[in-house]
């Protein structure tokens, strides 16, 4: 998708240590497009690990789970399509109003990495070693894909993290088993 032109941030005003400061108002407009540009990867991750838990779970799951967690993250991929749709006729239509839509893109984010946690709960005992492993390696893959989009936000990378870790972690550490 194209992407907007944005101005490089400025100056923070009353720094006289030497040092520049970016100005987080200006900054703004590039992290959110930096977020939403992020958007077409971000969908097609979210479809490729609902595949591969489809793949691993489908068998051992019953469709009164498996139907509404899937409808859940479908509902999810399309809210987050039509905001990216919206999003790139926004930022040709100005004024963007960048907080505006950078909130919008976090709550998604926070609405998916919950989802991921809720899919850990829903699936982790449903499986066995292989089923697992494969769990955990897609709820991991999902938390270290959103450390480059995140980056510029590190209290919403670690609620994002911890939405989708906690319920894997409580999830594991309630077999009772040694490691």
């Amino acid at each position: 998708p194209p992407t907007a032109a944005v101005s490089p941030a400025r100056a923070a005003p009353g720094r006289d240590d030497g040092r520049t400061a970016l100005d987080p108002a200006a900054a703004l407009p590039e992290m959110t497009q930096t977020a939403f540009d992020y958007m077409p990867a971000t969908l097609a991750g979210i479809v490729a690990g609902i595949g591969m838990i489809c793949l691993l779970f489908w068998q051992l799951t019953p469709l009164a789970v498996m139907l509404p967690w899937l409808g859940a993250f479908s509902v999810l991929w399309l809210l987050r399509l039509l905001m990216l749709r919206r999003f790139n006729r926004a930022v040709f239509a100005p004024p963007v109003d960048w907080a505006h839509w950078l909130r919008l893109w976090n709550v998604g984010t926070l609405c998916s990495a919950a989802l991921w946690g809720l899919s850990a709960w829903i699936f982790y005992f449903r499986g066995t070693g292989i089923q697992q492993v494969g769990l955990i390696l897609i709820i991991y893959t999902y938390c270290i894909a959103v450390v480059p989009v995140l980056a510029t936000q590190p209290r919403l990378f670690l609620a994002s993290v911890g939405l989708a870790f906690v319920p894997l972690i409580v999830r594991i550490a309630s077999v009772g088993d040694l490691y």
